[in-house]
């Protein structure tokens, strides 16, 4: 039970290491370079969006029709981009609380309402209102896409997949093959 604790709490805290950066981090200006249509379109990489932003996030998971509310932190340069945040989760009874870094690949460099994929790790540790069940850590696969910017905002829907999973608890150590399930909408404060 104590090697399972210490195994989650530094999961989560290496996790948070990367969040806490992001967020010492000054903010990147809203767009570095100017976005251009698809005719003017040169194949440069030094061309295309470039934005950071914080955001908030509400959906459903681990299990579809499970609340789940999430801060972060996302930067994107052109055609790639990264994600770092934690969520919770609870039905009352049983509460989760996760951890993911992403990295994106965005299809089109020169969009800001591109559609992305992702692939990350996320980890997270599973509580009872008793005790600690667990701690579980699976690769993070993404698939989302941004909303044209309105003003100040930045606004996204993703769907992530985390399978297979490692579960980590005190009866059972081992893979478990079914998909954990995110749905998020985010929005940049």
């Amino acid at each position: 039970m104590k090697n399972n604790f210490r195994i989650t709490t530094l999961n989560l805290l290496s996790i948070f290491y990367f969040t806490n950066t992001a967020y010492s981090q000054p903010i990147m200006s809203d767009i570095c370079y100017p976005e251009t249509s698809s005719e003017n379109y040169v194949s440069d990489l030094n061309n295309g969006v470039c934005d950071a932003y914080r955001y908030v996030s509400l959906g459903v998971g681990p299990i579809i029709f499970i609340p789940n509310f999430g801060i972060g932190y996302r930067e994107r340069h052109s055609q790639l981009g990264w994600d770092s945040a934690l969520s919770f989760s609870t039905i009352g009874y049983a509460h989760q609380l996760s951890a993911h870094l992403v990295g994106h690949y965005y299809f089109n460099p020169i969009q800001q309402n591109s559609p992305y994929l992702g692939l990350g790790l996320i980890g997270s540790g599973v509580f009872t209102n008793q005790r600690a069940e667990g701690s579980t850590l699976s690769p993070d696969f993404v698939f989302g896409k941004e909303f044209e910017r309105t003003s100040e905002s930045r606004q996204f829907i993703e769907m992530h997949v985390a399978v297979p999973t490692m579960w980590m608890g005190k009866n059972h150590l081992g893979p478990m093959y079914f998909p954990l399930m995110y749905v998020k909408y985010g929005m940049s404060f």
